[in-house]
């Protein structure tokens, strides 16, 4: 054994020069163990490379969404302007002449030449008026000559006092109109305006003062064909109903006078008025009877006057749910002298007529027919659904309400015909 000798072939190490020299390069580990680090530098160009792409694209984005300077349209012509360029820039720039408007003065004369709106224009369509108005990409633009404006001014007032209407309290004077009414009369105005860079004065009288007294007329409605079908001494059986069946087949209206003590037992006709548009005033409460004689109030007391009408506005009250208009028709016509003071805190309207078709003789159904068709715009027309047969006056509506229809008229109620005044 001892004389043999084993042989070891002995192999390049990794560490030798030659195979450092021969081979690739394999990293060996330090004192600590741990191997070097690559080197990173090609990473951090590429990085910067790619930065760099990122920020012109970027860049070409906004310059493609923002450009600098881009088209408009202004009256029809394509210009180029700056971006976020104003009215004001594109008209000093000249792409629009407009002449300014002129400053009136109150009176309309020119008060400042140019010195009203410089100019009008709309930006796609909306009208502006604001020189600083931004004008965006492929904006079309309209710009125009400036309108005139009013200058501003200074107002003041003056009342007027109202007067005193000298009051006929007559029975005569009552047959000059068919609404009489107790006004309390108006203060009337007069406005001043001075214009506050012109100094041009402006007085009119901007209402009239009416005088307060007791004004007896016939409705003035101009050109409008309207008169007002009147009924009273209703509610009553069958006859009202069949005039109401009349009104409301033709689309018409009227005015009915009911007599008071009557108005709870036929409460269904009167709250049919009220459904057709028409309306219910008072005839007082039981036609003055007593001390009234049945016809004539001016006999009565001024309580007793009183107490006719309230307690006609009380029944009608509690029927309809609603406060009735203050309105009367008093018996006979029979509405002067003290009558008219004693009622004036109770009664807006005193209502007569124009037009008597003395229904209450039942001449024929033919004469009332007649009587009716003579009414001319404006007037009153009297007539009646109760106190006795009135049938005759039943036919006569039922000829005479389309008949009037068709030639224009628009019959309508005493508070219609109180809205035009005298």
């Amino acid at each position: 054994m001892a004389g043999k000798h084993s042989s070891v072939t002995q192999q390049p190490s990794a560490t030798s020069e030659s195979g450092a020299r021969g081979g690739a390069y394999v990293p060996q580990p330090d004192a600590m163990g741990s191997y070097p680090r690559k080197r990173r530098g090609g990473c951090l160009i590429a990085a910067l490379v790619a930065l760099l792409v990122a920020a012109l694209a970027a860049g070409g984005v906004y310059f493609y969404l923002y450009p600098p300077r881009y088209d408009v349209t202004i009256n029809g012509q394509t210009v180029t302007i700056d971006r976020d360029a104003t009215i004001a820039d594109v008209i000093e720039a000249g792409y629009a002449a407009p002449v300014a408007g002129n400053l009136l003065a109150i009176d309309g004369n020119v008060a400042v030449p140019g010195g009203g709106e410089p100019f009008a224009a709309t930006v796609d369509g909306v009208p502006t008026t604001d020189a600083n108005t931004k004008l965006a990409k492929d904006a079309v633009v309209e710009i125009a000559n400036g309108a005139d404006t009013m200058e501003t001014f200074t107002v003041s007032e003056e009342v007027i006092p109202h007067g005193q209407r000298e009051i006929d309290t007559s029975a005569g004077a009552y047959w000059a109109g068919s609404l009489h009414v107790y006004e309390k009369g108006q203060d009337g105005l007069n406005t001043t305006k001075v214009g506050d860079v012109s100094g041009v004065v402006i007085a009119e009288q901007t209402v009239a003062p009416v005088d307060s007294g007791y004004h007896i007329y016939t409705a003035n409605v101009g050109e409008d064909k309207v008169i007002a079908l009147t009924f009273d001494d209703g509610p009553w059986p069958e006859t009202t109903d069949q005039i109401l069946d009349i009104l409301e087949a033709n689309g018409a209206r009227a005015t009915f006078f009911t007599i008071g003590n009557q108005v709870q037992s036929y409460a269904a006709q009167v709250q049919r008025e009220q459904a057709l548009g028409c309306q219910t005033c008072t005839h007082t409460w039981d036609h003055a009877s007593g001390s009234g004689q049945g016809v004539n109030i001016t006999y009565m007391s001024a309580e007793e006057q009183i107490a006719e009408v309230q307690q006609g506005y009380d029944v009608l009250r509690e029927v309809l749910g609603t406060e009735p208009a203050h309105i009367l028709r008093a018996p006979g016509g029979n509405y002067y002298g003290d009558a008219i003071f004693n009622l004036e805190p109770y009664v807006d309207a005193e209502v007569g007529w124009d037009v008597d078709t003395e229904d209450w003789r039942r001449p024929g159904a033919d004469a009332i027919y007649e009587r009716i068709m003579s009414v001319q715009p404006g007037q009153v027309i009297l007539m009646h659904d109760g106190g006795g047969d009135r049938s005759q006056t039943v036919e006569a509506v039922s000829r005479a309400v389309p008949e009037l229809i068709a030639q224009g008229y628009q019959l309508v109620t005493i508070n219609d015909l109180l809205a035009y005044g005298h």
